[in-house]
């Protein structure tokens, strides 16, 4: 396939896009795919992941150039500045613009709470301590369950329980 914009070199990059469900599709040469504007040298990615994010929270956020965005109060960044740059300032900017950021997130990674591997996946010990403290939180509710039902027998028997379980946790 030969570069649309050029007609002379072959096409080595190949983009899809889609607005508003309508598709279109770019096939361009290393060179014209370089001065399109579309990739990112600074990220390595091969695309402009600004531009994606930006249109992603630019449509979420609903900004106007009259209106006066809020800013960060440690960085002093600005919400529109974010959405231009899809950078955010500082660790505050989550917090500050939290709402706004909220369904973009959500969007983007398909849920706010994160899903992925976790530290303690590869650490045998680590996955311990945490079942343990599962196990002791659990405890915990049933023993307030059984002294609401004043079932005090089985209240002794999970706090002896409980006990035995502190001794072989380490807090973390």
């Amino acid at each position: 396939m030969i570069c649309q914009h050029c007609n002379n070199h072959p096409a080595t990059t190949h983009i899809k896009r889609v607005v508003n469900g309508h598709a279109e599709e770019f096939h361009l040469c290393k060179h014209c795919a370089g001065e399109s504007g579309l990739f990112d040298s600074d990220a390595g990615f091969g695309f402009a992941l600004s531009d994606l994010f930006s249109g992603f929270l630019g449509s979420s956020v609903g900004l106007t150039p009259a209106v006066q965005s809020p800013r960060c109060n440690l960085c002093g960044v600005s919400l529109s500045e974010i959405v231009k740059s899809s950078r955010l300032g500082c660790a505050q900017c989550y917090e500050t613009f939290y709402a706004q950021l909220k369904p973009t997130l959500q969007r983007i990674h398909g849920a706010l709470e994160h899903t992925g591997k976790t530290p303690e996946d590869g650490n045998p010990e680590l996955r311990r301590r945490r079942e343990q403290e599962q196990q002791l939180a659990d405890l915990r509710e049933q023993i307030a369950q059984a002294v609401k039902d004043e079932n005090y027998e089985q209240a002794a028997q999970l706090r002896d329980e409980i006990r035995k379980l502190e001794g072989g946790v380490d807090h973390v």
